[in-house]
């Protein structure tokens, strides 16, 4: 069946397949066609989001296992909607013990089977590593971990099989090759240990092994492995247990050791998550060998792939899976867009997954005018001068220097070794070419580019190019032959000049371009998002720091270019990403109309609250004004009691130590600052502590007074993402209000069965007779434009869409297709003036939003917002 509109469901433990399937006749009267379920594979123990998988085999059996998927996948078939799954082939969940694959890799080392699984170096020229898995999860230096008894040597009877356990949590599997020297620390093992000695260095796969592991099953090392044990404090003691764990194929390690030595490809700075080498193809067979039965079965039918920049060959990737099956399939791929970046249409993917959408209501719906008051009030506040592509900058060189310096490092020596005989570039020094790649990278405008075997895109080799020519400008110490040389490798000119090189010049390349977007990642979105405080309604993924709004005339052309391309694309206003709720952000939107109110409270404010003994950065405080605005309930128009405040409190707490640790300004993940995060935390419980501080009693007027707005701000943004070209997203609970932070705030549990009774009885009414508490004009006017759809599909799949001209303030379109016109017209608060109405095309008119007939002129009545159809 077409995609209609997705529902998407962050599976839990506390909420399974089975809690899903009781919701489909919810789901059905709301309009949707599709479940658009989060990762479904079995995950890291206590998952609560699913991106961890451990086994690309196993439906999660935390979330029901298969059987349960299956028997929610046929309720939903039943009531007429599919299921389109959250897949997962960039990375896969390590350490603890969940991850067999893995801990093969520990295990045999480059023997194991599944080796070349992972993306391993394992020629690695830090010392001690080389042939070794870095493993980087010790919470402290390994000799004194070690001392302190923190690595316990076990016996698993089960397997016959022996590991090391760091800190009762973390499984490092010892070599069966090395099994002797166990067995020799006791006396009435030799016969055993020499058989394990003859085995030698056979393949794990020969039947060897099996067989001395059901000999060893049958006995009890007990006294071998209490060899191993020391005295805790006594590093001396543990001597034999090191001596085993240095023979291993593993090096455990110091968790801040992985900036400097890491030797696996990782998922952005996490070193929990080991990235997989889906471009291979029998790691490609392995990986999708279940998800593509259950599509061609009809269990699952589409599939949003997450991370897709992560691969090595995003386009090859895409290809692949759409010959996987002999049919065509939804396919969306998180891929996040520069604002002058489009998603290549080679890759055969129906759209992404819709971060463009996102930051294109909100620049919309913002006031222009506000603009420059608004920096005003920012740098008048804050003191901040410096400019946000500085700011951007400045972060994506951080990231390159501290948590990603070893991958760094990494291709700095590839790109040394590449020159190395060659006479005109030999003599170029280390540290000028790691300069060089951190300027040029820095530079960058887009996650990344997209070389491969068939050469680099003419707009890719112009980013590249503006690329080089930004890094000598900021840094011009740097030899200019430098930038030149990266340069040429990026676009492959350098592949063009010594063809018996091209190989090793893509091979860097395309480790290059893998690179780059996890340091736009890191350092745009959770470094300078953070940083830069002016409206952080515009601080979203996929957002242009600095960029404040956007006209009209942009707005249609952007919707008429999704038509035209990619007329399937997903439209998103929340994800299990977003840094807030779809409502929060439009809430922080109407600052714009109301900035000189602003200002002046947020300068009282601060008289308030500031502390000369606890003082807090002013950036990091004018930004926690703008959360609170945000996530502050709509319906709160008086003070809480004391225990709702309290909750809010909570969650506010830990969505602005989250922010000021991403920030890494004034504390950060790593080695914090308790002492900066402990006054953050009495400054805001200053701000949240009673509900009849003086605080309050402002905060709420000012409250009062955005309402208005942010409630139009809120319904214009709805009706656009269910009426513009491409396929809406609902975000799980979204259908209210949405006024949730950063993960994990917006995994929290969603009130169904309140969204189950409100619809039902909303059901016979127009939301324009629908009262705003609790969102229930929202549910209304979801669940209309969701029904239209349903009963028009072509005019939304396919209709045109003709920008209609309308008065000041007013967004207007015409979309005509499946025998019938729709007019969408919705009344911005971006004016000073607004109109009121408009005129209307000649036609029968019925306007969905009020239930009433409409001709002659439209005017608005108590919501901005009008959706009218001729038929």
């Amino acid at each position: 069946m077409s995609v209609r509109a997705t529902y998407r469901i962050q599976f839990t433990s506390d909420f399974r397949f089975s809690d899903a399937a009781r919701l489909a006749p919810y789901f059905a009267r709301l309009g949707i066609s599709h479940l658009y379920a989060s990762p479904i594979l079995a995950a890291r123990e206590g998952s609560t989001h699913g991106y961890d998988g451990v086994h690309y085999s196993l439906i999660s059996p935390d979330l029901g296992g298969e059987e349960e998927f299956r028997a929610m996948a046929a309720t939903f078939r039943e009531h007429g909607m599919g299921v389109i799954v959250d897949f997962v082939p960039n990375h896969m969940g390590v350490g603890g013990a969940d991850n067999v694959f893995w801990l093969s890799v520990l295990e045999w080392g480059r023997q194991s089977p599944v080796a070349d699984w992972f993306d391993i170096d394992w020629d690695s020229a830090t010392p001690g590593l080389a042939g070794k898995v870095l493993m980087p999860f010790l919470g402290d230096q390994y000799g004194e971990v070690l001392a302190q008894g923190g690595m316990e040597l076990r016996y698993e009877p089960d397997r016959g099989a022996f590991a090391i356990w760091a800190h009762d949590t973390h499984k490092l599997p010892i070599s069966p090759q090395t099994y002797a020297t166990i067995l020799r620390a006791a006396p009435g093992f030799e016969e055993l240990a020499a058989a394990f000695e003859a085995a030698g260095a056979a393949e794990p796969s020969d039947p060897v092994w099996p067989d001395l592991r059901r000999r060893l099953r049958d006995t009890d090392p007990t006294p071998a492995v209490e060899a191993f044990r020391g005295t805790p404090g006594d590093l001396d003691s543990w001597a034999a247990l090191d001596r085993l764990a240095e023979a291993q194929n593993w090096r455990a390690a110091k968790f801040s050791m992985d900036s400097d030595a890491i030797n696996y490809r990782r998922f952005f700075t996490m070193s929990d998550l080991a990235g997989v080498r889906v471009e291979k193809a029998e790691v490609f067979a392995g990986v999708h060998r279940l998800i593509l039965r259950l599509m061609e079965e009809g269990v699952v039918e589409g599939i949003r792939i997450d991370h897709i920049d992560g691969l090595v060959d995003p386009k090859g990737y895409c290809l692949r899976l759409r010959d996987a099956l002999d049919r065509p399939f939804p396919l969306y791929v998180e891929k996040i867009l520069a604002p002058d970046e489009s998603l290549p249409e080679s890759w055969r993917a129906d759209g992404t997954t819709g971060y463009e959408f996102a930051n294109l209501a909100v620049g919309l719906i913002l006031d222009p005018a506000a603009e420059e008051a608004l920096t005003q009030v920012h740098a008048d506040f804050t003191g901040q001068t410096a400019s946000p592509e500085d700011l951007v900058h400045q972060a994506k060189l951080e990231i390159m220097a501290q948590p990603m310096a070893s991958e760094l490092e990494s291709l700095t020596d590839r790109l040394l070794a590449l020159v190395a005989e060659d006479p005109r570039r030999r003599d170029f020094g280390r540290a000028a070419v790691r300069s060089g790649l951190s300027q040029v990278i820095a530079a960058l405008d887009v996650y990344r580019t997209y070389a491969d075997a068939s050469g680099l895109a003419d707009a890719d080799r112009a980013r590249v190019e503006a690329a080089v020519e930004r890094a000598k400008a900021r840094a011009p110490e740097i030899d200019p032959g430098i930038y030149d040389l990266i340069g040429a490798v990026m676009t492959l000119d350098l592949a063009e000049e010594q063809p018996e090189k091209r190989d090793e010049i893509l091979t860097l390349v395309m480790r290059l371009q893998q690179f780059t977007g996890p340091v736009m990642a890191k350092g745009l979105e959770d470094r300078a998002l953070y940083r830069y405080s002016r409206l952080i309604a515009l601080n979203e993924v996929g957002s242009e720091p600095g960029h404040f709004g956007v006209n009209l005339a942009a707005f249609h052309d952007a919707n008429r270019d999704r038509a035209s391309r990619e007329p399937g694309a997903m439209l998103t206003t929340s994800t299990h990403d977003t840094k807030r709720g779809e409502d929060a952000r439009m809430r922080i939107a109407a600052i714009g109309s109301h900035v000189e109110e602003w200002a002046a409270k947020v300068e009282e404010w601060h008289g308030m609250l500031a502390s000369d003994e606890e003082p807090v950065d002013l950036s990091e405080e004018y930004f926690f004004y703008q959360l609170l605005l945000g996530v502050w309930p709509m319906d709160w128009a008086e003070a809480p009691e004391a225990q709702d405040l309290a909750a809010l409190r909570e969650r506010v707490e830990a969505a602005m130590l989250k922010s000021i640790r991403e920030a890494a300004v004034n504390s950060r993940w790593v080695f914090g600052n308790e002492t900066y995060e402990a006054a953050f935390c009495a400054f805001i419980g200053r701000a949240l502590g009673a509900p009849d501080s003086d605080f309050l009693r402002s905060f709420l007027a000012f409250h009062g007074r955005i309402a208005p707005q942010a409630l139009g701000n809120i319904l214009v943004q709805t009706v656009l993402k269910l009426t513009v070209p491409g396929m809406p997203d609902t975000y799980q609970g979204a259908e209210l209000w949405e006024q949730s932070l950063v993960d994990p705030d917006n995994r929290r549990p969603v009130d169904f069965a309140l969204r189950e009774r409100m619809l039902l009885e909303m059901q016979e009414k127009a939301p324009a007779d629908v009262p705003s508490e609790e969102g229930a004009v929202k549910l209304a006017l979801t669940a209309r434009l969701l029904g239209l759809r349903s009963e028009l599909p072509d005019l939304f799949a396919r209709g045109s869409y003709e920008p209609v001209e309308a008065g000041e303030g007013i967004c207007a379109f015409l979309r005509a297709g499946d025998g019938a016109r729709m007019l969408v017209a919705c009344r911005l608060n971006r004016a000073a003036h607004p109109a009121e109405g408009m005129s209307l095309p000649e036609g029968r008119w019925q306007d969905l939003v009020t239930g009433t007939e409409a001709s002659g002129r439209l005017t608005f009545g108590k919501l901005p917002v009008a959706v009218l159809i001729d038929r």
